[in-house]
């Protein structure tokens, strides 16, 4: 083995597995063989219990660092299935984290404090769901039921890791229980806590994991409301906008909805291919 450094994720499911192979794997590959990564995909449940089997897959990224690969590697990079990574852009997410330390952006500076909020908002008042979330970051961890210490939150799509943080991944998998569906973020919020508590956090560039969702939110609201444009043409015009942003950042997740994700032209070098 040559890469001391390795990309992991999990696709259970079929529908999951196909997207990642077919869409996001292309981009994955390249970045690798740019900057010395070894990919790896999980493809069954890490864990089988039925515990595991009634709460969310997403949880099982928690226990990526007590498999038999994760020994042989100096850094895993947890990275979520339904994440775009843009290789001409995205420079080695590893080289800026300590070893020591767990890298991650906070979702609440993304794309910056002033911004975030403003975005949040929207997707309050557009989606259904919204309520689960607040504009006080603090309410963030109150209404899962811990305490509200931090004012910032860990986006758990993109983790820098080592082997020495499997300890804070499984303590989080064993002793926290999902409280509903996605709106909950799943193992996020837990997650993000036990990190900060334990001070293992060192912030990154927030275009290593930019939401599209939270893009949308902020600059092309008008892509989540009700349309009088025939679909052709609102399709070209979503094309457009999610390439636009594509174009800005490094990784790019697509949480939730994917119909937008499978728009991105990944041979496009510049945002001024992004054309209607």
């Amino acid at each position: 083995m040559v890469n001391k450094k390795a990309i992991v994720t999990i696709t259970i499911g079929e529908a999951y597995q196909e997207l990642w192979r077919t869409v996001c794997k292309p981009g994955w590959d390249r970045y690798a063989q740019m900057h010395g990564y070894d990919i790896i995909c999980i493809d069954n449940p890490v864990d089988i219990s039925e515990r595991a089997a009634n709460r969310s897959p997403a949880w099982q990224k928690c226990l990526v660092l007590s498999q038999d690969f994760s020994t042989q590697y100096d850094r895993i990079v947890w990275v979520d299935c339904d994440i775009l990574i843009n290789p001409y852009n995205a420079p080695s997410i590893v080289d800026s984290v300590p070893e020591s330390m767990v890298g991650a952006i906070d979702v609440w500076s993304s794309p910056t404090q002033g911004w975030f909020p403003v975005a949040l908002q929207r997707y309050i008042d557009i989606t259904p769901k919204g309520d689960t979330f607040s504009q006080d970051v603090s309410m963030y961890y109150k209404k899962y039921g811990l305490p509200d210490t931090f004012n910032k939150v860990v986006q758990t799509g993109v983790l820098v890791l080592s082997p020495e943080h499997r300890d804070i991944l499984e303590k989080t998998y064993y002793e926290y229980e999902e409280k509903g569906g996605s709106e909950w973020n799943y193992e996020m919020r837990p997650l993000s806590y036990e990190l900060q508590k334990a001070s293992k956090v060192h912030w990154i560039d927030f275009r290593y994991n930019m939401s599209w969702p939270i893009y949308k939110c902020l600059f092309y609201p008008f892509l989540m409301l009700e349309s009088t444009l025939e679909e052709e043409r609102k399709k070209a015009l979503s094309a457009v906008c999610v390439n636009t942003a594509y174009q800005i950042g490094y990784f790019m997740h697509f949480p939730g909805d994917k119909s937008d994700m499978v728009l991105v032209n990944q041979e496009s070098l510049t945002w001024t291919d992004c054309k209607i």
